[in-house]
Order: C-alpha cells, then sequence, then structure tokens
C-alpha cells in the first residue's frame, strides 16, 4: 500500500510540474512577446549637435520599428520623414526636432503610440496657464496670479495665430480619434516648447496669449514659461473642471470659480480617485473611478470589494458609473466588479463617457455593457479610442534628447474576433469581451456655458434617466 501511494504521490508531483512548467513557460513567452526591452542605446559620445540627432533618429528608426500599430503605408511614410531628417545639414532646434519625431509617430493613428518629452525627469517650459476642453473651445480654468484676470477667458489666439490654426497644429502631435487628438491638445497648447516647435510661437520662451471673457472682453498678456518637472503631458482634463486645490500645485495658482458658485455632486473631491455615494435626492448611487489602478495612495481593490458588500447589503435602484477622464491602467482589475455590477442593482447602469475614457477604462465599458446587456447605457461624449486599437509594449528613450517613446505591441478588439496570435493580446482570450459599439446612446456635450452654471448636463440625464424624471 505504501509503495502505491508512493508511486501515486510521485505521479502527481511529476504532473504538478510539469504544470507549472507549462505556465511558467507561457508566462515567459507572453513577456517575452508583449513586454521586450527597447534596443540598447550603444552609440559613442557625439562631437557635434547634428551627430547627436542623427543617433537619435537611428535609436528612433529602431524603436519605432518595435510599434505593431503601424500599417505599411504609414511605415513607410515615417522611413521617408525620417531619412528627411537624417539628410539635413545642420541640426534642428531641440522643440521642433521634438515635434518632427511626435509627427511621425502620429502616422500610426494609434492613441497608445506617442513620444513624451521626458521620461520624468527633464524639465519643459510651461505657460503659466490650465486649459480644458469644451465644446465651445479651450478655456482658460488655472493661471498663475499674475495673469489671473485671464480666468474663464476662450483662447483665441496665440502669437496672433487664431486658436482653429493652433489646435489644427496641435493635434499632429498625437493620434488617435479626433477629440482624443483635441483632448491631446489641451495639455500640449500649455508646453511651450511645443507651441515653438509646431510654428505657433514665435519665441521659445514665451508667447501673446489673447482670450475672449464670458462678458465679451478680450485680454492679452505676454506669457513667459517656466520649467516644470517630470512628464507634464499628462492628460487628465476633468480635474480643472472643479476648483478645489490641487496638492502639488503652489499657492500662487488661482483657479476659476463657476459664476453659479456652487458644483455637481459629480465635480466636486475630484483627488479622491474612487467614489461611491448615493445620490442626493435620488435612490441611485453614484460611482466614480479615476483610474483602474492604485493611484496617489489610494487602492482599487479594496474600494471594489467594500462598494460591492455595500451595494448588495441595499440594491440602489440604478447607478450612474462615472468613467470620464479615466486613462486606464490594468483591466484585469475590473473584470469581476464590472461583471457583479448588473446584480447590484434594481434597475439599469448608466456609465458617463468622454475623450478621456481611455485605455482599461474602454475594457471596463466593454465589459459592463457586454455583462448588462439592454441595462447598460452610455451618456456623454464618444470614448477615447477606437473599438480596436494597440497597447502594452514598452519605452525607449532617445540618447541625447531622453525623448521617451512608447512603442505599443498588443491590438485589442473590442468588435471582431481578434485570432491573430503575433498581433493579438494573448490576455484578452481569458479576459473575453464582445460588443457591437461603444457610441453613447445619450449624446451629450460638455459646454463652459453649462459648467458655468454649475451642470453638468451628462450626469443630470443620467439621474433623470434612473429616477424615471
Amino acid at each position: 500500500m505504501k509503495s502505491l501511494a508512493a508511486r501515486i504521490g510521485m505521479v502527481v508531483i511529476a504532473l504538478v510540474i510539469a504544470v507549472g512548467a507549462v505556465l511558467g513557460g507561457l508566462y515567459y513567452l507572453f513577456g517575452a512577446h508583449f513586454y521586450f526591452d527597447p534596443p540598447k542605446a550603444d552609440y559613442p559620445k557625439p562631437t557635434s549637435p547634428l551627430e547627436a540627432q542623427r543617433q537619435d533618429l537611428d535609436y528612433f528608426r529602431r524603436a519605432i520599428a518595435l510599434d505593431r500599430s503601424f500599417s505599411p503605408a504609414a511605415r513607410e511614410e515615417a522611413e521617408q520623414r525620417i531619412e528627411t531628417l537624417e539628410k539635413l545639414p545642420v541640426a534642428q532646434p531641440e522643440q521642433k526636432f521634438h515635434v518632427a519625431l511626435m509627427q511621425i509617430v502620429t502616422l500610426a493613428d494609434n492613441g497608445h503610440s506617442k513620444l513624451r518629452a521626458t521620461d520624468g525627469d527633464r524639465k519643459v517650459l510651461m505657460a503659466p496657464l490650465r486649459v480644458s476642453r469644451f465644446a465651445e473651445g479651450f478655456f482658460v480654468m488655472r493661471a498663475k496670479s499674475p495673469y489671473s484676470d485671464m480666468l474663464g477667458g476662450r483662447v483665441e489666439s496665440i502669437d496672433g495665430v487664431p486658436f482653429d490654426q493652433v489646435l489644427a497644429k496641435l493635434k499632429t502631435l498625437r493620434g488617435g480619434t479626433d477629440a482624443f487628438r483635441a483632448d491631446n491638445a489641451a495639455v500640449f497648447i500649455e508646453d511651450q516648447e511645443l507651441l515653438y516647435g509646431t510654428g505657433v510661437a514665435r519665441d521659445p520662451k514665451q508667447s501673446e496669449w489673447t482670450v475672449r471673457m464670458p462678458d465679451g472682453r478680450q485680454v492679452t498678456h505676454m506669457l513667459k514659461a517656466y520649467p516644470d518637472k517630470g512628464d507634464v503631458l499628462f492628460v487628465y482634463g476633468p480635474r480643472w473642471l472643479s476648483p478645489e486645490p490641487k496638492k502639488d500645485m503652489g499657492a500662487d495658482w488661482v483657479a476659476y470659480e463657476p459664476a453659479s458658485g456652487t458644483l455637481p455632486q459629480s465635480l466636486r473631491d475630484f483627488d479622491n480617485h474612487f467614489v461611491s455615494e448615493p445620490i442626493a435626492g435620488s435612490c441611485a448611487q453614484y460611482i466614480r473611478v479615476q483610474a483602474i489602478v492604485d493611484t496617489d495612495g489610494q487602492k482599487i481593490q479594496p474600494f471594489l470589494k467594500n462598494t460591492t458588500a455595500a451595494l448588495q447589503a441595499h440594491k440602489p435602484c440604478a447607478i450612474v458609473f462615472d468613467l470620464r477622464g479615466d486613462g486606464g491602467g490594468d483591466y484585469t482589475n475590473m473584470w469581476d466588479f464590472t461583471h457583479a455590477l448588473p446584480g447590484l442593482t434594481t434597475g439599469n447602469i448608466y456609465i458617463l463617457t468622454d475623450a478621456g475614457t481611455f485605455s482599461a477604462a474602454i475594457t471596463t465599458t466593454a465589459f459592463t455593457k457586454e455583462a448588462g446587456g439592454k441595462r447598460v447605457f452610455i451618456i456623454g461624449e464618444p470614448l477615447g479610442d477606437r473599438m480596436a486599437f494597440y497597447a502594452e509594449g514598452g519605452n525607449a528613450v532617445l540618447p541625447n534628447s531622453k525623448f521617451s517613446l512608447s512603442y505599443e505591441t498588443g491590438k485589442h478588439d473590442y468588435g471582431h474576433p481578434c485570432t491573430d496570435w503575433h498581433n493579438c493580446f494573448w490576455l484578452n482570450w481569458l479576459y473575453p469581451v464582445r460588443v457591437k459599439t461603444l457610441q453613447p446612446d445619450v449624446p451629450v456635450l460638455r459646454r463652459f456655458s453649462d459648467w458655468n452654471q454649475g451642470r453638468d448636463l451628462a450626469y443630470e440625464r443620467a439621474v433623470a434617466l434612473a429616477t424615471g424624471h
């Protein structure tokens, strides 16, 4: 008996080892296929600015070749532009070189593919303003105190260039949908180096801005840019919709207050990235998730577990699920929660979206839409990407300029079967989702005129539908 038991034990151990080896091998292959390291930057010290840029171009060519989102035609155009830059007899100003590389990456027309000014350490020159995109244009929502008379103004021109032309130039710096490009432009417009690199600004260190105030007046200032540390090119436009102090901004920054003097529940407490609370005067529940990953010390999994338990104990008549401005993270965090969500309410689920609903937040929207079926309605503006896009991958830092390129390696497609093992992100086969569309069922634009009156029309519409009013 002992001998038989021993043999069975040995077989079990062997099977466990074999399964572990197979799983370990698959994990290694998964990482090697989607998360491989960038090329090594093994160049000699450049002897001139021109040689430094040519080294960067050579490395850029090698790094961009890793991005699988380029079509053959886009890749051919990218190579032609790189060759043109390599043939220049003199080095370009760094700002114009940066813009030229950004525009090459944009040829992929993939929202995740991007070239940033910094990998986190380099300082960039920023205008002393922060703006938000509304349907009517870009409005100044924060300003350093010397320029507080521009707060609430709509950007009319920069160095005499009309806003429409400024916007068109800035949209060439990031791929993706038109609304997503515009959302990024609302961040790029604050970067003096990009304004100069695109030819909007005449000076790399300052530019003259003209804004039109709500009362019709025009205000013009020469804005001297200041150095800002870190990766400032991070899109989170909705944060400026709240005048609440932001902890990493100094006391010399002033926020624009809405003319109404109040803000709705959906536009408060923005530094709390995960919110779940009853909607005032309603039987519905409001849930806001600003990131699909732990953020600023706030943990997403405990929040989701606590929210699930609370809703199981007291089911609301509807749920308003706010994913506006959510730039994504790790969509595996949301699988269980989104598939439990339809059972946590006696009514419908209303998802609020905009162009800042991106990456894993798009996946989260698709999870919820598929899980809830006809009980799920999308309200607001179109999401920040298409149903099919490339993500994952890694970052490559150019050796001399230190510009950081994000190359994308894994295809996501939530509308069609994705069976190409080379391009399709393997993890999606474990977290499958298929929906016909993620376009808003109820389109609602965000307008400055509404916000200034203390209103959030997409939120109001969701609450009205939730409560039957």
